[in-house]
């Protein structure tokens, strides 16, 4: 089976790999453990991608910059991003290849999926409000969206006090105060 892993620098991120790492991965049958399996000798065999999207610069910001510097610095910050995921799947054993893109998150994970051949996308995702996806659209479902591949989403924490109360309040009151002014 063939995974694909998106990671940022987040800990929410990291939730699809810490499922790989406990899961069941793989079959092993010699006369040695025959009729006992552990929780590392069942299931199916792993290959995951973990991928790392870094986003383009926009062509305002590009040309007072030299490419060189601006893919180092995508190179370094992406390298940051999968150390963690890097490191479990390789202390757990799990076969990977460690990805960089450059563009629009969600058409590049999409891409990737549907270049490689994986078999599922598994996207780690922090809890958010319904309000913060009109403003920040979901990663998962521009994904979603755009291929047939299954997209399993792992989400972790809760959306915060100030993110559900504070600032749609102050939206509100802002809005309040407009709509006053005319």
């Amino acid at each position: 089976m063939k995974v694909l892993v998106p990671v940022d620098a987040s800990d929410a991120a990291l939730t699809p790999i810490h499922h790989l790492v406990s899961a069941p991965h793989k079959v092993i049958w010699t006369h040695a453990n025959a009729g006992k399996l552990d929780a590392r000798s069942a299931g199916a065999p792993l290959e995951v991608l973990v991928l790392n999207v870094q986003p383009g610069y926009h062509k305002h910001i590009a040309r007072f910059t030299r490419r060189a510097d601006r893919d180092a610095l995508r190179a370094e910050r992406s390298t940051a991003a999968m150390a963690r995921a890097v490191e479990a799947l390789s202390t757990a054993g799990i076969p990977f290849t460690a990805l960089s893109e450059i563009g629009s998150p969600a058409e590049r994970i999409a891409a990737i999926a549907e270049r490689e051949g994986v078999d599922e996308i598994m996207i780690g995702s922090g809890r958010h409000p319904a309000w913060l996806h009109v403003v920040n659209p979901s990663i998962a479902q521009g994904v979603m969206s755009r291929t047939d591949i299954p997209v399993s989403v792992f989400t972790r924490g809760k959306a915060g006090m100030l993110e559900r109360y504070a600032v749609p309040a102050g939206l509100a009151g802002a809005a309040m105060v407009l709509l006053a002014g005319e």
